[in-house]
């Protein structure tokens, strides 16, 4: 058996060989993973990190492709590079809104073809945010909340249209598709204070008819003054999919619980007594930070922000994916302050062992994750839009 085999194995081999209710580390005696059922749920409390203090798994900040550099003229000059997806086939689909098209490369990085446009009509976008892959079928969604499903062949096939300012779209298998909804909420007379709705989760056809509703998510944290705002380290919510099993995690604590296509819970994912503190002055550095980039005249935004309130606690993450392996990746929360810290990922396995962290290498951001490689924009030093793949190594 290879290393990584063990590695991989490890795990899943602990939680078997101890039954059912706790397992340690032979190595050090202490409690890995405590498991176990309550009202036909599975609970999975990850006690500490199975890699220790350093990461087994590494990300090369070499790219394997950047598609800036394989190939030369407009189609390889990015502006406001956003979502980047791989297809079934490997070829690479990549969001650019500053021309509000996707285009799409082979997985050499070489131009295969576009389709889009700034306008109204099929196919074409106004605030292009995201794309999903959905089997051979392509979805590509701007922030009218308008989506175009696209052909393999790049021919715009059907347009429709879900909630504007939705955060993103989840193929959840089955020809169902998942919307990120955003909670969008305007001052009201009389009304001030903080609130927290919750939000619909709703399943879609390819065609835009609503399957199912199955369940809620909590909404995000906001504070009503002159404006809404978000209050300071404010919590919120994401959800992600893999096959059909939909991931819902309220950053209030390091938990993600997972669903099955009909909005039942049927596993939870935790890390109990994660730290997240926060500090007085965290927050009165968090708020100087963000009243000194408000522009000079953006007085209504700026008293909201000082009336704002802060959250007794950090957000534990502010993104989830989940890679092909069933592993769950969460994003760990960075503040305005902290924004020339790493940025890390935090990674449970697919049986919820909590492996350790995964750094990004510096300017990186990620948009997806596969089982050797992380996808995303990196800017140089130029401010130059660098759309990459890098290898992951899973050691």
């Amino acid at each position: 058996m290879s290393i990584h085999s063990a590695v991989r194995l490890r795990p899943a081999a602990f939680l078997l060989l101890c039954g059912l209710a706790a397992c340690a580390d032979g190595d050090s005696g202490t409690l890995l993973v405590v498991q176990r059922d309550s009202a036909g749920i599975q609970i999975v409390e990850a006690m500490r990190p199975l890699w220790g203090d350093s990461s087994l798994w590494s990300i090369d900040p070499d790219p394997v492709v950047d598609l800036t550099l394989t190939g030369s003229g407009p189609d390889h000059e990015f502006y406001r590079a956003g979502s980047m997806k791989q297809r079934p086939d490997g070829s690479l689909v990549i969001a650019n809104r500053g021309s509000e098209e996707v285009r799409v490369f082979s997985a050499a990085g070489e131009f295969m073809g576009s389709f889009g446009g700034e306008g109204d009509g099929p196919g074409e976008f106004r605030g292009l945010t995201v794309i999903e892959p959905a089997g051979d079928t392509l979805l590509a969604m701007d922030s009218e909340g308008r989506v175009a499903v696209v052909a393999p062949d790049l021919a715009v096939v059907r347009t429709f249209n879900i909630a504007p300012l939705t955060l993103d779209l989840h193929y959840v298998g089955g020809g169902a598709v998942l919307p990120e909804p955003r909670s969008l909420v305007l001052p009201q007379a009389g009304v001030s204070g903080p609130i927290r709705r919750p939000l619909p989760l709703e399943l879609f056809d390819l065609e835009g008819e609503e399957i199912d509703s199955i369940g809620e998510m909590r909404g995000p944290e906001l504070y009503i003054s002159v404006m809404t705002v978000p209050p300071f380290f404010g919590k919120s919510s994401h959800v992600a999919a893999t096959g059909r099993r939909i991931f819902n995690g309220a950053n209030d604590v390091m938990q993600v619980e997972e669903l099955d296509m009909s909005g039942n819970l049927v596993r939870i994912l935790r890390i109990p007594g994660y730290p997240l503190d926060l500090s007085g002055a965290q927050v009165a550095a968090e708020r100087d930070a963000l009243l000194g980039r408000l522009r000079p005249g953006a007085s209504p935004f700026r008293q909201a922000f000082e009336d704002a309130p802060a959250s007794d606690t950090r957000p534990a993450f502010t993104d989830i994916l989940v890679d092909p392996s069933g592993a769950v990746w969460l994003q760990l929360h960075r503040g305005e302050i902290e924004q020339d810290l790493p940025e890390e990922w935090l990674v449970l396995d697919a049986d919820g062992t909590w492996l350790g962290t995964v750094e990004i290498p510096d300017r990186f951001t990620v948009s997806d994750i596969t089982m050797d490689a992380v996808l995303g924009d990196w800017e140089d030093e130029l401010d130059i839009e660098h759309p990459q793949v890098l290898r992951l190594t899973r050691n």
